[in-house]
């Protein structure tokens, strides 16, 4: 019964006995003392009546805001249901009373959202049980709180940090393989940030791609940043003299990892400071490497060439000794071959041979790309830097391919790269020509990053990665276990300095097996920005659940 019911009825009641001519002074008095106790506990109740719907506001309007913050809004009724209870201090059970003995109604609270998931409508109803006011008839009280929740997408930097490694290839319980499943989250979410325009206008929404294996791809125009000096395995050539082929092959963009400490940290390079800069990724030919390493010639793309391979041979030829000196091949094992003639009858001649190889420079493999061999095997496609054009980020989710090793920490430190204010103005294009990336805490502005793999941390001495090969030390041990665990921690390290930087990083390990959880639990900003999706079939519900996440959440009614 509402409060308005209430005090008509005690006015109702007040007016009859008024008009009543009949009666003892006892009746009076014992009338008299029923209407004072009625408002007595009108006076009482109703107060606790306020106290309960003033809880059930603010705990609405909390709940609004805590399910629309952290959830996607497909499931923004069943979040909004928990933390209304939790707030509104409700226990568990059948019988369970909330906040001074309220009850919820079964359908509290309800939502709805308008068709663009931007404001979002709460209502709640609880029911009060009443202490003194059952002296007139009446047992509860009804309460009721109203909210509006308006989702604002705040301006944004964004970073896709993509795991393009070759386990990509596989599927993950789906009807389809990992890189696909991310292509088409990823295009969902680019999609749903843009609301489906070409170009975002008003300068608040920059986003760009990362995509990562054993190295990083930060293009070939960025030569500024490259260590002219700098020293590979298994080669004693400078950057300006190696040698990436004879078929128009070069440099692909790629780039190893910097030491000294400075692949955790966001320092620009430097020309002044070497260890700030960058080697370039290089891929000696296998057959070719001094090194020791045994890598079982997995990537064999440049060979010695022989222009002159004669063997002389005395050989019989029908009973008779005859001088014989062919010209060999030239084939990949660059062995003299000879097939000698048959003596039809056996006489006694001196056998000699003599073999006279002369070098030419070198032969190539073909074709020399970043898939099948050559110097930039396993460069990944080039980072997209931030734009605020749909298209771009489009066309280059669509270009990417799987391959490689995975290390999660180079992936991470281009992504951060690409959001530091320390690297305004290195990027050109469109990043140089708006200020990007902008000042740490800029008012109306968020940097995020979303990081995505299917795999641990990898090196070995199969593959040529950012940090060469396991044997080659370059993490500081010669130990696969030792290796992977100090990959481990410079990206937890990476993740950490980031995060201080008030960087947002959502995490998601894609598949059921293989993904170090931990990490990727430690590297989120916090436990609700860390996914893990056993399926392909599952990306697509945390993407979305991302995108709403980053949005700004405001009571507005």
């Amino acid at each position: 019964m509402s409060f308005m019911s209430l005090k008509a009825g005690l006015l109702a009641k007040i007016r009859l006995f008024a008009r009543s001519e009949s009666g003892m002074t006892l009746p009076l008095m014992g009338l008299s003392m029923i209407v004072m106790t009625g408002f007595a506990g009108l006076a009482i109740d109703v107060g606790r009546m306020q106290m309960v719907q003033s809880k059930l506001q603010f705990s609405l309007d909390a709940a609004g805001l805590a399910a629309g913050s952290t959830v996607s809004t497909t499931s923004l009724n069943a979040e909004a249901v928990k933390y209304l209870k939790a707030d509104f201090g409700c226990g568990t059970g059948a019988n369970a009373t909330c906040y001074m003995g309220a009850s919820l109604s079964t359908n509290s609270p309800s939502v709805t959202a308008n068709s663009t998931n931007t404001v979002f409508t709460l209502s709640a109803t609880a029911t009060v049980p009443t202490t003194f006011m059952g002296v007139v008839g009446v047992s509860s009280m009804t309460v009721t709180a109203n909210s509006q929740i308006s989702r604002a997408v705040t301006g944004l930097e964004l970073v896709f940090v993509l795991d393009n490694t070759g386990s990509m290839t596989q599927s993950a319980g789906g009807t389809i393989s990992k890189i696909q499943a991310l292509k088409n989250a990823s295009t969902t979410l680019v999609n749903t940030l843009f609301g489906g325009a070409t170009t975002s206008t008003n300068g608040k929404l920059w986003v760009g791609i990362v995509p990562f294996s054993q190295t990083v791809n930060i293009g070939t125009s960025h030569t500024s940043w490259i260590d002219p000096d700098y020293v590979y395995d298994g080669t004693t050539d400078t950057t300006a003299t190696l040698d990436w082929g004879n078929n128009g092959s070069d440099w692909g963009g790629c780039v190893d990892a910097r030491l000294s400490g400075e692949d955790i940290t966001d320092d620009p390079p430097s020309s002044g400071t070497a260890s700030t800069l960058f080697g370039k990724y290089y891929w000696t030919s296998d057959n070719l490497n001094t090194d020791g390493i045994n890598n079982s010639n997995n990537n064999e793309w440049k060979f010695p060439a022989y222009n002159q391979c004669v063997t002389t041979y005395n050989r019989c030829k029908n009973g008779t000794c005859v001088h014989v000196s062919p010209t060999c091949s030239t084939s990949g094992s660059h062995t003299c071959t000879l097939i000698a003639p048959t003596c039809t009858v056996v006489q006694s001649c001196t056998t000699n041979s003599t073999t006279t190889c002369s070098s030419a420079g070198y032969a190539y493999a073909s074709p020399l790309n970043t898939v099948d061999q050559g110097p930039n095997l396993n460069c990944p496609q080039q980072i997209t830097t931030m734009t605020n054009t749909s298209t771009t980020l489009l066309t280059a989710i669509t270009a990417m391919t799987a391959q490689g090793n995975t290390e999660v920490n180079q992936g991470l430190e281009w992504g951060w790269h690409l959001l530091s204010p320390r690297w305004q103005g290195l990027w050109g294009g469109t990043m140089s020509t708006n200020g990007l990336p902008l000042a740490y805490n800029t008012q109306g502005m968020a940097k995020a990053v979303v990081l995505l793999t299917d795999g641990d941390n990898t090196i070995d001495n199969g593959s040529h990665g950012s940090y060469w090969f396991l044997g080659s030390g370059r993490t500081g041990s010669t130990s696969s276990s030792s290796a992977v665990t100090r990959l481990d921690n410079k990206t937890l390290a990476l993740c950490t300095a980031m995060k201080a930087q008030g960087i947002y990083i959502y995490t998601i390990g894609l598949g059921a097996s293989g993904i170090n959880t931990t990490l990727l639990r430690n590297c989120a900003t916090s436990a609700n920005y860390a996914f893990i999706s056993p399926s392909t079939s599952d990306l697509q519900s945390i993407f979305d659940t991302i995108g709403d996440s980053l949005s700004n959440l405001r009571v507005s009614q």
